[in-house]
């Protein structure tokens, strides 16, 4: 919380007008009452960053049902009620945080890769049949920040694969919008 608060703080720094909505992404009712919400208000959204996510990693073998539906459900159900709730026309872009576990998988995350690689590919649709411009950024491990715990940092390590900064992804960001 104290994070999101200096964030908020910074962006009012800069001049700009931000509110903080919240819903849970995984309530598509709530959800989709907010985004309208916003409409209502503003009239209009330009841009969305959906960035929800979880991890519960398991094997396979060892992974629930529930477990499974927990983890997909945070990201794709809740990019499927944007999908159908957002309106493409007024929307310069939508920008859904996915991650390189969706090609390239990760031991445990057999639910997280499944769930990242359909929001690629709903992507992907979107980009094609809406007006503004819909990307899937494929995050690899991000360091100081997102769901990279000291377990996981270390594998990255042994692998030989390096962790984004705050700094470098923010301007990856900007540069793929």
């Amino acid at each position: 919380a104290r994070e999101m608060r200096e964030n908020l703080d910074r962006m009012r720094r800069t001049g700009a007008t931000v509110r903080y909505l919240q819903a849970d992404v995984r309530d598509a009712e709530a959800l989709a009452a907010l985004i309208d919400s916003v409409y209502a208000e503003f009239g209009r959204l330009d841009g969305v960053i959906h960035g929800a996510g979880i991890i519960e990693d398991k094997l396979v073998e060892d992974k629930t049902p529930e477990s499974f539906d927990r983890v997909f459900d945070t990201k794709a159900d809740s990019a499927f009620v944007l999908a159908r709730t957002l309106r493409p026309e007024s929307l310069k872009f939508m920008a859904l945080f996915s991650s390189a576990a969706g090609a390239f998988g990760n031991r445990g995350q057999a639910d997280y890769a499944a769930t990242n690689e359909v929001v690629n590919k709903l992507a992907l649709l979107l980009d094609r049949d809406w007006p503004g411009r819909v990307v899937a950024l494929n995050w690899g491990p991000w360091l100081k920040t997102g769901m990279v715990g000291q377990e996981l940092q270390r594998q990255f390590a042994e692998r030989g694969i390096q962790l984004i900064t705050i700094d470098a992804g923010r301007k990856l960001f900007e540069q793929e919008l």
